[in-house]
């Protein structure tokens, strides 16, 4: 709408100062009538708006060449400065809330994409945008309605299909997602709908949709170490261990720093008991992830089967300290203790593990505590 309005002036431009021209052959002693001096005011004040719209993009441009140079503070600068020029300058605002977002200030950026929708209802870019902040703010229901909104305006707009999915599959309700993922499949075939259709089909234990699904996947992008990974880890469910291991190979050789990988490589190697191989690639998990809670769980089971119990009860020390409600840990660590001679840590511990939900911990505390 803007765009119209402006070549309007324009053109609006050349007609009066055509007039002008005609009006200046009358006699210079000639008084003006209120109709010239009107002509001659309109001319002014869009020179004056011509001006002002030039200043308005130049600011504009600033913003952006400032943007691009990740100096989100300046460019929010120019995009203030074109905006007070320009009212309903829709890209300024835009932009404005892709800075406000880069720096966090979430709820000016909501604020920019939603002046941005308004004046531009047709503009779904900023609807995307700030459904995006909504996701990271945990309001998945506005997210949702923004989504919903974007397809309203584009039937065909694949990737809302595809946002859709996900939190439909993060609220637990996997047949509809299933059902985005189709619809964004539908549309436009990619490895990431296809990987998480699969993980979806997975979920409701088709396993062999899932693997027809991971397959494609790997079909259009065969550069995606996590759809080897979740490939792999099909095959351990259905306990063709030898594909399993196969495809976690290739998902290291793809990312050799795939943390997960190495862990769920390491699980693989510890239930064909190659322990060495196990405590190996736990080993490489928490390198690469220090933090990594789980991996320091499954090293330290390692170490119990071999009967290392002083190494095992400091790995699980590790990953309680990551993690004070990992049941699991405090289930293991107590196992550990009670192989050390350390009975009164080892109920202490399974009293812990009781009370986090593990039912398995209660056993332990009845024949052995109580």
């Amino acid at each position: 709408m803007k765009k119209r309005i402006f070549f309007f002036i324009l053109s609006l431009s050349v007609t009066l100062f055509g007039m002008a021209q005609n009006i200046d052959t009358l006699p210079s002693d000639s008084t003006k009538n209120h109709q010239e001096t009107s002509f001659q005011d309109s001319i002014a004040n869009l020179n004056l708006l011509q001006k002002q719209l030039k200043l308005s993009r130049d600011a504009y441009n600033e913003g952006i060449q400032l943007f691009e140079l990740k100096n989100f503070f300046d460019a929010i600068n120019r995009f203030n400065k074109a905006i007070e020029l320009d009212s309903l300058f829709v890209a300024a605002y835009f932009n404005r809330g892709v800075c406000f977002s880069a720096l966090f200030d979430y709820e000016k950026a909501i604020s920019d994409f939603t002046t941005t929708s308004e004046l531009d209802n047709s503009n779904y870019l900023s609807l995307f945008k700030r459904a995006e902040i909504y996701r990271v703010l945990n309001k998945n229901t506005l997210a949702l309605s923004d989504y919903k909104k974007i397809i309203e305006l584009d039937a065909q707009n694949y990737k809302s299909y595809y946002e859709i999915g996900v939190l439909m599959y993060l609220q637990n309700n996997i047949n509809q997602a299933i059902e985005m993922y189709s619809n964004t499949i539908n549309i436009k075939a990619t490895a990431n709908a296809y990987n998480d259709r699969a993980s979806s089909y997975r979920k409701l234990k088709q396993y062999d949709k899932a693997i027809s699904d991971y397959e494609k996947a790997i079909a259009l992008d065969d550069g995606l170490a996590f759809v080897y990974n979740n490939l792999a880890a099909i095959y351990r469910l259905k306990e063709d261990k030898q594909k399993a291991l196969n495809n976690y190979n290739i998902a290291i050789e793809k990312n050799p720093d795939y943390d997960v990988a190495y862990n769920n490589r390491g699980r693989l190697y510890f239930e064909l008991e190659d322990y060495i191989a196990a405590a190996s690639d736990f080993n490489q998990a928490i390198a690469l992830n220090p933090k990594y809670t789980l991996a320091y769980n499954n090293r330290g089971i390692t170490h119990h089967k071999n009967k290392d119990y002083v190494a095992a009860i400091s790995d699980f020390d590790k990953a309680i300290a990551l993690d004070k409600n990992y049941a699991k840990a405090f289930l293991n660590r107590a196992i550990s203790k009670q192989m050390h001679r350390d009975e009164e840590g080892a109920c202490a511990d399974w009293e812990e593990a009781n009370r986090l939900g593990i039912q398995l911990a209660k056993k332990y505390l009845m024949n052995d505590c109580y």
